[in-house]
């Protein structure tokens, strides 16, 4: 308690400025202000127009789940598969893991989740490629893998006694990525999963969660239905905190697991503990000089305040405050063995849909268990680079139309359909009195029909990646446009619609 009044206090006694600038930075002009817990205090802070006008992030989950790659980032609960406890949603599932792990591993007595810490040893890791990567694939910013639900923390944490410097790895994985992607240009922050760690693991006799020896990494032991204490949530409070220091985030991802605490138990510690952390990363970032950005999920914070993120593309219209839809590259959220990536056609459109609603995507990629990265994901964020080169001016610094457009396009989550999508679909974004029009399928009658574009009333119309003004007419609020006999560009295609 002693250490929480300390630590308010402090909070308290500051005093700082807040003002936006484009480069990341405040101007001379900043109002001098202090951050609160106040949802009109938090609500104030604007998202800075290095995140807006950036639009694309990556990010990646790696930890000691990567080694037994076994279906998904989750292993590390569903191990600990116990049929009476209450909390196991999809039981039948979750049994699955507990039976792959006792016949490839044996007793989860004698080896738990901690064994797998050992085999983690990012050996051929190297920050400088994932730097480097991530810089072709035309993101602006990055999140490093701080901490997950399993509590492991790739940092040199002193709140944390399981990380990746001291056991395993032996490196600090989250400076590392921040000093490459940094040099590189990058804005670079943190990603963390670790407001669910309280009540991730399952304590019985006969695992290994049970041994007190073991409770820096599986925590106290606790009954199924436990709630959680005020304890719980500083211990969280302390890691994200020690992040904001170490390591000075211009980005922090909060993962929706947070919300738990106050949906299932409505107990309001970590959502209180929330506010507190973005108070004091804002108040941080002022004698930074810095413009910083947290993005949270589910019901964690409310509408307006901070970025939004969430797991799907928004379903209607077009939001005012800029958000964020985060997917993977290839279905799985963690290393889960050799596989394909989806297809670059396939995050083209659902990027576009994001970007025409005033969203950022945030893309995951996935490294084996030795650091390396696998050509397919690899190859997806070249070709994306690639892409982003010719159609950039109108994705980067845009803005949305007066519609986001007509017809459906896909949504990565969850292993859907990438093929369902309505082919005709058109989406706009604008920028420097220039309307983008983008579409998903060259029509065989090479004719494009552009829905509203005729509102604009262009004079010209000027392909992305070519010079030729292309033939057009107006239909009502539509525009017809003649397409060339040769197509330019790939996967999806931008045409610019000028007044001059």
């Amino acid at each position: 308690m002693k250490r929480l009044l300390t630590y308010v206090a402090a909070l308290l006694m500051l005093s700082l400025f807040s003002c936006d600038g484009k480069n990341g930075k405040r101007s001379n002009t900043e109002i001098r202000k202090q951050y609160n817990t106040k949802h009109e205090s938090i609500a104030s802070y604007d998202v800075p127009a290095w995140y807006s006008e950036g639009k694309l992030g990556i990010f990646m989950h790696l930890s000691a789940f990567s080694v037994p790659a076994y279906k998904n980032e989750w292993y590390p609960t569903l191990m600990y598969y116990a049929d009476n406890n209450p909390n196991v949603i999809h039981p039948d599932w979750a049994k699955t893991f507990r039976d792959h792990h006792e016949a490839t591993y044996g007793s989860l007595k004698e080896f738990g989740y901690k064994d797998f810490i050992p085999m983690f040893k990012l050996e051929n890791f190297n920050a400088i490629y994932y730097a480097e990567l991530v810089k072709k694939a035309g993101a602006s910013y990055f999140a490093a893998p701080a901490v997950h639900h399993d509590g492991f923390a790739m940092w040199d944490s002193e709140v944390i006694n399981w990380n990746a410097v001291k056991m395993g790895p032996k490196r600090d994985v989250v400076g590392e990525l921040t000093t490459a992607m940094r040099k590189q240009g990058i804005k670079t922050g943190v990603s963390t999963h670790y407001g669910r760690h309280w009540k991730y693991y399952t304590f019985r006799p006969e695992f290994d969660t049970w041994n007190p020896e073991y409770k820096g990494l599986y925590g106290k032991r606790r009954r199924d239905t436990d709630p959680p204490n005020p304890e719980d949530a500083f211990k969280w409070e302390s890691v994200m905190n020690e992040l904001v220091d170490n390591y000075q985030p211009d980005y922090i991802f909060v993962d929706g697991g947070i919300c738990d605490a106050y949906t299932e138990y409505k107990k309001p510690y970590f959502r209180d503990a929330m506010y507190r952390v973005v108070a004091n990363y804002y108040n941080k970032s002022v004698t930074w000089d810095k413009r910083v950005v947290l993005s949270w999920k589910r019901d964690a914070m409310q509408k307006g305040q901070a970025v939004y993120d969430t797991e799907k593309n928004e379903a209607d219209g077009i939001s005012k405050r800029p958000w964020q839809a985060h997917f993977t590259a290839n279905g799985s959220w963690a290393y889960t063995g050799e596989k394909g990536a989806y297809p670059i056609e396939s995050v083209l459109r659902c990027f576009i849909d994001l970007v025409s609603r005033n969203g950022n995507l945030l893309l995951n990629i996935a490294p084996r268990p030795d650091g390396t990265l696998d050509k397919a994901q690899e190859n997806l964020l070249l070709e994306l680079g690639q892409w982003m080169e010719v159609n950039g001016e109108g994705i980067k610094e845009s803005t949305p139309w007066e519609i986001h457009g007509t017809g459906e396009l896909n949504s990565l989550r969850g292993g859907s359909n990438v093929n369902e999508y309505d082919t005709d679909a058109v989406r706009y974004t604008q920028k420097d009195g220039v309307l983008y029009a983008w579409f998903v399928s060259w029509p065989s009658a090479k004719n494009l029909t552009l829905p509203h574009a005729g509102n604009f009333n262009p004079e010209s119309i000027i392909p992305l990646g070519g010079n030729e003004r292309l033939k057009f007419v107006k239909d009502g609020e539509n525009l017809i446009v003649e397409l060339p006999e040769n197509q330019f560009g790939n996967y999806v295609w931008g045409v610019k619609l000028t007044k001059d």
